[in-house]
């Protein structure tokens, strides 16, 4: 696939350069489009790392919305790509998917501290979801128009939770539906309530706690459309991912909106994906060398 894209970046450069039309959405803190850590988000920063070693291709910022992001994909007449895309095989139909290129917390039941730590569905391994939305005297809110693992999006489907979909953006804060007592939990990303937390007057103090059945880390990839453009630039970003995972700048950019709790439970899955990812630069025929001893 290499000197596949090789070939096509060769005819690409006798004409103008390629453009790669990157789709980003207002979702605070992976991508963050406005506001004081506008730029900032996780995914913008390591899209900056990425998108700095690619000049063979011009690179272009396009603002959908997380309801349009998947319709995009499926109607595209260009070359589309996105940064921290989970894997699915419906996702996998319409679009070419990278190497591991982020790896971070799972979903996870957001409350405010010791509102729910006796709840009978708070399990040693984490929260029960199907006991938790049974239970009548409890309000959930969960993001609609993303992708669930299968225990949670039972619980969905179900007529009767207490789950209600809720638009949680900049306008919507998650952690103050909580402070407000509105809501009893959110089912969210802690690194996302970390970022609603710090917008509040005064900071709440939360919990998190693990969805039981559902994965305890989400490994995220670059995904391009499945057109000549879209190769070339996943089989250049295959080739620099597994570099930059040896990078600390890069490391630290992945968990720059991670408290010390979620950097401690990420701390295996992110040096298992580092080794995988140094033995691929490894047997590079041209990267013999550890570039951590460059």
């Amino acid at each position: 696939m290499l000197l596949r894209s090789l070939c096509l970046l060769l005819g690409f450069g006798l004409q103008a350069k390629p453009q790669l039309n990157w789709l980003q959405t207002d979702w605070p803190p992976h991508q963050i489009i406005n506001g004081p850590y506008q730029g900032q988000g996780t995914f913008d920063l390591l899209h900056q790392q990425i998108t700095t070693l690619m000049p063979e291709f011009n690179h272009q910022l396009r603002l959908v919305s997380l309801a349009k992001l998947e319709q995009v994909f499926t109607d595209a007449e260009t070359a589309n790509c996105t940064v921290g895309t989970l894997f699915s095989e419906q996702r996998a139909a319409n679009r070419l998917f990278s190497r591991p290129m982020a790896v971070g917390p799972a979903l996870a039941v957001g409350y405010i501290a010791g509102r729910l730590s006796e709840h009978q569905a708070n399990l040693p391994e984490g929260v029960a979801i199907d006991k938790l939305s049974q239970d009548p005297m409890l309000t959930g809110v969960y993001q609609p128009n993303r992708f669930y693992p299968a225990a949670v999006l039972q619980v969905l489907q179900q007529a009767d939770s207490n789950l209600s979909s809720y638009s949680l953006s900049g306008n919507v804060n998650a952690a103050a539906l909580l402070a407000s007592g509105r809501v009893d939990y959110v089912v969210e990303y802690p690194e996302r309530m970390e970022y609603f937390n710090q917008l509040l007057p005064v900071a709440a103090t939360l919990e998190h706690r693990a969805i039981v059945n559902a994965n305890i880390a989400s490994v995220s990839h670059v995904t391009c459309t499945n057109d000549a453009v879209g190769q070339a630039a996943i089989a250049v970003i295959d080739r620099l991912l597994p570099e930059l995972w040896q990078q600390q700048a890069y490391i630290d950019a992945m968990q720059r909106w991670l408290d010390d709790s979620a950097r401690r439970r990420l701390s295996t899955d992110i040096s298992q994906l580092q080794q995988q990812a140094l033995m691929q630069f490894k047997s590079r025929p041209d990267n013999p060398v550890d570039p951590g001893n460059q």
